[in-house]
């Protein structure tokens, strides 16, 4: 196809008593001026538009980020009222109450968006509280639970009173007379038949409160283990502590014998819990009895 070349084009504009005016009009520049007059405006609209876009891309990604944001500190903070319940400290929230899907207090009113810079600023403001919260309030509170929380399982007593294999020779409760007759009596331990000079062991951290002879217990160690625990160890051949040592669980006190009221060489192990004898086998994990 062959275009043809346009003319150039003269007009010739006259008013009376006054001098005429010549255009000399070529239509290639008249075209080009013409695009250049549509296409620019065109252009820049959609240059704009296309900012426009990216912008609300942007936007919309950064208030998604946001949004993670906010949520992850509510995580963080619901896990730190629990640390708060853990440790002790006053206040904690009612996560049931959450989970169930409680009633919230009425709310309402027009739902425009937040900004993402609104939103990051509320974050900034509510992390330093939630890390000065953590560190000086709970993370203290929380140790110390944890530690007496130990300080409380070391000093419960589950222990094995003898090293080795425990063979029962007599229950917890009554019993009958161990030197004959037909009486009954109250049996306020178990006891542990064993070979002579077998190790006696501490079942629980504590103090021994007592390390002596008694006529009916023979040489007898008793330790007070702290939350209303005490613990008896009788018939001891010999000692190997004496009365203001520390001991912890799974300490030697003396080996076993039969000094005192024994018919045979034995341990008599016994549990008191605010002052009262119980049953050593709710401490221990034994055999069951025949």
């Amino acid at each position: 196809m062959v275009f043809r070349r346009l003319k150039p084009y003269t007009v010739l504009i006259t008013a009376t008593g006054k001098a005429s005016i010549t255009l000399s009009i070529r239509p290639r520049h008249l075209l080009l001026g013409l695009v250049l007059l549509v296409g620019l405006p065109l252009t820049w609209m959609g240059s704009l538009l296309y900012q426009n876009i990216q912008l609300a891309r942007q936007n919309q990604a950064l208030s998604a980020a946001a949004t993670e944001v906010l949520t992850e500190l509510d995580v963080i903070e619901a896990e730190i009222e629990v640390l708060k319940h853990r440790a002790g400290l006053p206040d904690p929230v009612d996560l049931d109450a959450l989970d169930s899907g409680a009633e919230l207090p009425p709310q309402g009113g027009v739902a425009t968006p937040a900004a993402p810079e609104a939103m990051f600023d509320l974050a900034k403001q509510r992390l330093p509280s939630l890390g000065t919260l953590l560190n000086t309030a709970v993370k203290p509170a929380l140790e110390d639970t944890l530690a007496s929380e130990a300080e409380q399982q070391a000093a419960f007593p589950t222990g094995k009173p003898v090293a080795g294999d425990l063979s029962i020779s007599s229950e917890f409760g009554l019993r009958p007379n161990p030197f004959g007759g037909r009486s009954y009596e109250m049996h306020e331990g178990v006891d542990f038949a064993g070979p002579m000079g077998k190790p006696v062991l501490a079942t629980a951290d504590g103090v021994v409160m007592a390390a002596e002879y008694d006529r009916s217990y023979g040489n007898y160690v008793k330790i007070d283990h702290g939350y209303n625990y005490e613990t008896l160890y009788a018939h001891l051949s010999e000692f190997a502590v004496t009365i203001g040592d520390r001991v912890q669980r799974g300490d030697v006190l003396g080996a076993l014998g039969s000094t005192g009221r024994s018919s045979g060489p034995h341990l008599h192990y016994g549990i008191y819990r605010n002052g009262q004898a119980v049953n050593p086998r709710y401490y221990l994990t034994l055999e069951a009895s025949p």
